[in-house]
């Protein structure tokens, strides 16, 4: 009896140490793949006018623990006195103004690397980010000079495991060192 418990132990210890963990490591682990449509009221406004900015974001790739969509503003100084405001939105957690000087991941590294901001910008988080549920914020923006206005919008999603985790991935890179869609507005004056 003795020896058929050992066997059994042996057998359980065996699966448990080998078995399983070789099985659970060679799965790859997939995943989520955001996305985003974004709609400018205008092309062109006078100097003082307002333009509705909207964007649809969804994860089509796996399920994801979080969904971030994020708008910037290298044109402007502050995003204070009525000049961007979250018209509406339907992410989980209230979207927050990120302020210059506020300490920011970098490079897609979870944190590990920071950079302070150096504009200002919008964040707009969902969690959890379930695969093909979409996310909306619309925002109302009045630049305050004239020349081309321009919006940084990108969107991450994590666990970021690889390119597929972050849209753009390719383009122009912005002050975090990650890649953005750039929408223009001419302002005349």
């Amino acid at each position: 009896m003795l020896s058929l418990v050992i066997v059994v132990f042996a057998i359980y210890f065996t699966t448990a140490l080998y078995l399983f963990p070789e099985n659970y490591s060679s799965k790859t682990l997939k995943a989520p793949s955001p996305y985003f449509e974004v709609t400018l009221s205008d092309s062109v406004l006078s100097i003082g006018d307002s333009f509705r900015l909207d964007i649809v974001s969804e994860n089509r790739g796996d399920y994801g623990d979080i969904h971030i969509v994020s708008l910037a503003f290298p044109n402007m100084t502050e995003t204070q006195n009525d000049q961007v405001q979250i018209v509406n939105y339907n992410f989980s957690h209230q979207p927050h103004f990120v302020e210059i000087g506020d300490e920011l991941g970098a490079n897609y590294t979870g944190g590990t690397e920071t950079v302070f901001a150096t504009y200002p910008s919008i964040e707009a988080i969902n969690r959890p980010a379930q695969p093909h549920e979409q996310y909306y914020i619309g925002v109302k923006i009045t630049p305050n000079a004239v020349g081309n206005f321009s919006v940084f919008v990108k969107s991450v999603d994590i666990p970021h495991i690889d390119e597929d985790s972050h849209y753009p991935n390719k383009g122009q890179l912005d002050s975090q060192g990650e890649f953005v869609r750039v929408h223009t507005v001419t302002v005349m004056p």
